[in-house]
């Protein structure tokens, strides 16, 4: 009798490891048939938000993507939404982003990652899929001159902690008013901005040479730019940060005042053997316009 059930066990036990087998290399042939790519990313009508990723299946049999990651950073598994996230073969699937991402440099600097749930992956820096659609594309001696290259269109105000709004026009006489710009550094060295670099309206009728300045806001700024990465820098105070008397400035033009704007940056730069050298650059764009 115990001799059957040792021989009985022995058995069950080799037929699960076969069927364990069978199972593992099953899979193992299924993921080298699978590939995907991630194609872009697609933004909200405000051009704020990231709001889905899009996935293309280039392989020869259907996926089903599990986990997305920002970052390292597990975001959402997408076979939980509606319609779950099978993708057949040659047809992209466009993942919503639960909650929208906000575009800014963490997000463009940041991998993007989607897994499958046979675990094969597909990874790509957010700044390379904006890039692919609506991002900035990097044109020499075109809107700047410079090591920094302003990205035009990612350019906001907002009053207090309040939601961000188009930079291009702005009502008169808000109060405690941050400005936001993102640029990215096309050097080779790294650049390093000081409290002193700041952001001008200058008004160009009614109130003509009439100057308001906001200075770099450190707390929420990096201060060192790295070669081939996007930064988003703000600001906040009326006066260099490190001195007494840095209020946070309000709108104090008149309504209908069209306004030059530069953006002044002092620093240094870092070079190639480890020393350093000052660093200025001053960047003019289109006006913005003091509303009603």
């Amino acid at each position: 009798m115990i001799g059957v059930l040792l021989i009985s066990t022995l058995f069950v036990g080799q037929v699960i490891s076969q069927s364990s087998i069978t199972d593992y290399l099953k899979i193992e042939q299924d993921r080298r048939q699978e590939y995907f790519q991630i194609i872009q990313l697609l933004t909200d009508k405000s051009d704020l938000n990231f709001t889905h990723l899009q996935v293309k299946n280039t392989g020869a049999i259907t996926v089903r993507i599990r986990a997305l990651y920002i970052g390292g950073e597990f975001k959402e598994d997408p076979s939980l939404l509606e319609g779950d996230a099978y993708i057949e073969p040659k047809e992209a699937l466009n993942i919503t982003l639960t909650p929208p991402i906000p575009i800014d440099d963490n997000a463009l600097n940041a991998e993007w990652v989607v897994t499958s749930e046979r675990g094969t992956r597909s990874a790509e820096l957010g700044m390379n899929l904006w890039e692919k659609t609506s991002g900035p594309i990097y044109t020499p001696n075109k809107f700047y001159f410079g090591p920094l290259m302003l990205v035009f269109d990612r350019f906001h105000w907002r009053s207090e902690a309040g939601s961000w709004n188009s930079g291009w026009s702005i009502p008169a006489k808000t109060k405690d008013v941050t400005w936001r710009i993102l640029l990215t550094n096309v050097d080779n060295r790294t650049i390093t901005i000081t409290e002193d670099s700041d952001f001008s309206l200058v008004g160009n009728t009614g109130q003509s040479n009439w100057v308001l300045n906001w200075y770099v806001d450190p707390e929420n700024t990096f201060m060192t730019f790295v070669p081939g990465r996007y930064y988003s820098v703000y600001y906040k105070w009326s006066s260099p940060y490190s001195s007494s008397d840095n209020r946070i400035t309000d709108i104090s033009l008149n309504p209908e005042t069209p306004c030059l704007n530069f953006l002044t940056f002092t620093g240094s730069f870092e070079e190639l053997d480890g020393s350093t050298t000052a660093f200025g650059q001053t960047i003019p764009f289109e006006a913005v316009l003091v509303t009603d």
